[in-house]
């Protein structure tokens, strides 16, 4: 790849900045990594150095934009539906019919897809709650993520052959209509989702949301560093109701985070619940 070299102290400076702002954590080892995905912006920027583009990324009047600009090359967005089958076995046919049935009038089970990506989880836990007998009066699901073009697709709802390759072609053919090469979410499943933007590795983002009955964020801590995933834990629990449901990726762990959950197992699945009241 053609452009400046990433340099030593420049690579200090980026790696600092992306674990304080996004929580995001480059290790020694992803030098090379970092160079590679911040070079597009470099070069369209115009700049001579990572250390200018960094400097633009601080300072500059419109560094808002330019940094939604970036971090689609920094995030991982892979997602499909129906990932990690287990851990959707068990809120479809343990958590949510227990939530369904003490249920009040007038209430909602309420779902969180935290660094949704592009929508495949959030979607895919609606469509959980409809066949577990909510109505969908009774459902709000929400997603968040810190990547505003992903957001963007999210709401689009459109899917190409990729995104299903952890379905077979009867939950495709029930909730999803074809357009084009792709398909597209149905809209009673549309309905019951929303999507916003959200920092989880920054504060307060918890408060801006209802309390969460069930909590997903997946895949997600494995890319913060010590104390991001912190103030990232510090959030999901903030977001849960009092016996809320949190599920995490089957690699990572709270187990060094000292927050009052308790960790409950399943076959094939392992989650979190807070503590009631």
């Amino acid at each position: 790849m053609s452009g400046p070299q990433l340099g030593e102290d420049e690579f200090r400076m980026w790696s600092e900045w992306l674990e304080d702002e996004y929580g995001l954590r480059f290790g020694p080892e992803k030098r090379t990594m970092l160079r590679t995905r911040l070079e597009p912006r470099r070069a369209a920027l115009g700049v001579d150095s990572y250390e200018q583009l960094l400097f633009h990324l601080k300072f500059h009047p419109g560094r808002g934009d330019e940094r939604e600009r970036l971090l689609p090359h920094l995030t991982n967005n892979e997602s499909y539906f129906c990932r990690e089958l287990g851990s959707l076995e068990v809120i479809r046919d343990e958590i949510l019919p227990a939530l369904r049935r003490a249920l009040r009038p007038g209430d909602k089970v309420r779902l969180l897809s935290a660094a949704c990506s592009t929508g495949e989880e959030a979607y895919t836990l609606a469509i959980l709650a409809l066949e577990a007998g909510l109505r969908p009066s009774e459902v709000q699901v929400t997603g968040v993520d810190l990547d505003a073009v992903a957001l963007e697709r999210a709401r689009a709802g459109r899917y190409g052959p990729h995104a299903f390759r952890g379905t077979g072609d009867a939950f495709r053919e029930r909730w999803f209509t074809p357009v084009g090469e792709g398909w597209e979410v149905r809209p009673e499943v549309r309905a019951l989702v929303a999507f916003a933007p959200a920092n989880l590795a920054g504060p307060g983002w918890a408060g801006a949301l209802a309390p969460q009955q069930v909590v997903l964020c997946r895949n997600v801590l494995i890319y913060f560093g010590e104390e991001a995933v912190a103030r990232a834990a510090r959030g999901l629990y903030d977001a849960l109701a009092p016996g809320g449901y949190l599920f995490l990726g089957h690699a990572e762990s709270l187990r060094h985070v000292p927050l009052p959950l308790h960790f409950e197992r399943r076959p094939g699945a392992l989650f979190y619940r807070r503590e009631e009241g």
